[in-house]
């Protein structure tokens, strides 16, 4: 009788030590799946905010457009976007004037640092004769090209893609000739807040 009540105790305490064995290793299992879960989930999602572009809007608007005279001019005049992320950069010109460009800036009629499309078409470059602006922004290398607006349209969009990894606050230009003065590059090409402005990578 003694034999078996030891006998009974051994098993208890037996089965109480694998039961808490197999507790802990179920809790451990449990907290690891989740940390795993929360890691994949955070991963998906970097990847996801990494892919996804970033969306910004200009506008270049004329007499005819804001009823007013005077030389066009972007708006915003400030392009603001963060580094290391692609950017699809719509431009919406309602210009349908052609700014050929001068001598030693045709390599401005090329798409240059990124992709472009005119009216969901990509294109590489612009013919010279049908360039109305640039956007374009020297030091990183990025060169958008705005056609004139078709006869028959009230508006061309452009959709400029590309990517940025130097943070830094740079001067964006027009380099098409449609300002004042004996070459067209004066008065407005020369102003901040018309036919350049600030770019921001930040």
């Amino acid at each position: 009788m003694k034999l078996l009540k030891n006998s009974k105790t051994r098993y208890f305490k037996s089965f109480r030590i694998k039961s808490l064995s197999i507790g802990i290793l179920v809790v451990f299992a449990i907290a690891l799946g989740a940390c795993s879960s929360n890691s994949s989930s955070t991963a998906s999602t970097n990847a996801s905010n990494s892919i996804k572009p970033v969306a910004d809007k200009l506008t270049i608007e004329t007499g005819s457009y804001d009823g007013q005279s005077g030389s066009p001019k972007f708006v915003p005049s400030t392009v603001s976007i963060p580094a290391n992320t692609t950017v699809k950069l719509t431009i919406v010109s309602y210009d349908n004037g052609t700014a050929p460009l001068l001598t030693g800036m045709t390599q401005y009629v090329n798409v240059q640092g990124g992709t472009e499309t005119v009216d969901g078409n990509p294109v590489t470059s612009v013919p010279n004769s049908n360039i109305s602006h640039t956007f374009t922004v020297p030091s990183l290398g990025l060169n958008a090209v705005i056609p004139a607006v078709p006869s028959g349209q009230n508006s061309v969009t452009v959709v400029f893609t590309f990517k940025v990894s130097k943070p830094g606050t740079y001067v964006w230009h027009c380099f098409a000739p449609c300002g004042s003065g004996s070459t067209g590059m004066e008065g407005p090409m020369a102003a901040m807040g018309w036919m350049k402005g600030s770019f921001v990578v930040s």
